[in-house]
């Protein structure tokens, strides 16, 4: 009786996962792409080409988008039957590194930008000046090589059609697996998460000093007029979204890890589908990351609804002129 019930709770579990991988991956894709679409049209503004932080907020935006289509549409064809990267062997090696290469990528595109934050905050005019737009195109650049060449294992790690997976594309042995997990949690989420943090806490450390200074200088005036609205609003939605970051993407590195080394035990159906399902969850969540920027922009930045307003309207007038220019005889 017991395993009848078992039996029945397993075959709920990988239902409600199927389910839920399917038509959870069409909600974050269609949720992420909106609000980074918006996120392209507000930081390509003409006002903030200049601005590193905005240039990096931009393309985090654009590898998110990359990072959304490359993981995502993939479990939603799968849910479907129409996935061909789970079952063709050059194409699967080469959706796996696109994904790890664009989320490698806007973790630390967001933690430059941390780091940015902390230099223009900061009273030491030299530090100021790193914050500058030739150093974050070169570090952008260098980030995007770095981790191409660090996951170029996966041209031969990665193989469709595997079984008793968390994905069918997957690390082909422990080695290839382990190197993968250990990889991705540390250039992903730990080794940023640490640093966006510290930076984060630094460079609010340094606003509250030179707001509650009471006999301003020369250099914290100088400080204070860099420190404009705009960069202060910049400097919260980055720690909003260093904190929602962290949360959200930790349990998937730590349950990657798990799933590597637990690799060689033999699981119970009930076991295996519990693991399914978390490993779903926290890849969902993971990807989820990449789509709430723009609204967590939205909502803790008031220069960021401005600006969304300005943006709403611009295009309404425009949409307004094309109409008018149809209308008129």
């Amino acid at each position: 009786m017991a395993d009848l019930a078992n039996s029945t709770y397993t075959i709920w579990l990988n239902n409600f996962s199927f389910q839920m991988n399917r038509y959870m991956s069409i909600f974050i894709i269609l949720f992420g792409s909106v609000g980074n679409v918006l996120n392209l049209l507000i930081f390509s503004r003409p006002k903030h080409r200049t601005n590193p932080c905005a240039v990096y907020f931009f393309y985090a935006a654009v590898t998110g988008l990359i990072a959304l289509y490359s993981g995502l549409i993939s479990r939603i064809f799968a849910g479907f039957q129409l996935d061909l990267s789970a079952t063709t062997e050059g194409l699967c090696p080469a959706r796996a590194i696109i994904v790890w290469v664009s989320t490698t990528a806007s973790s630390w595109f967001l933690t430059y930008a941390t780091v940015d934050r902390y230099c223009i905050s900061c009273r030491q005019i030299n530090r100021r000046n790193w914050s500058n737009l030739q150093y974050t195109h070169r570090l952008m650049v260098l980030t995007i090589v770095g981790a191409s060449l660090i996951f170029a294992e996966t041209f031969y790690c990665y193989v469709p059609n595997l079984k008793n997976s968390p994905l069918t594309c997957y690390g082909r042995n422990m080695a290839c697996r382990l190197y993968n997990e250990i990889a991705s949690a540390l250039l992903f989420v730990f080794i940023p998460s640490t640093i966006m943090l510290v930076f984060g806490y630094g460079t609010v450390d340094n606003v509250r000093k030179l707001i509650t200074s009471i006999t301003p200088t020369a250099v914290t005036e100088g400080t204070a007029r860099s420190i404009r609205k705009t960069d202060r609003q910049l400097i919260q939605m980055l720690i909003t979204q260093v904190i929602l970051s962290t949360i959200f993407n930790v349990p998937l590195s730590v349950h990657r890890l798990y799933l590597t080394f637990t690799l060689a035990e033999v699981k119970s159906p009930w076991r295996a589908a519990i693991d399914s399902l978390s490993f779903q969850v926290f890849y969902l969540l993971s990807f989820l990351t990449f789509g709430i920027p723009f609204y967590i922009y939205t909502l803790t930045g008031t220069v960021f609804k401005s600006e969304c307003k300005s943006l709403f309207q611009s295009i309404f007038n425009k949409c307004n002129l094309v109409l008018l220019r149809h209308v008129r005889p």
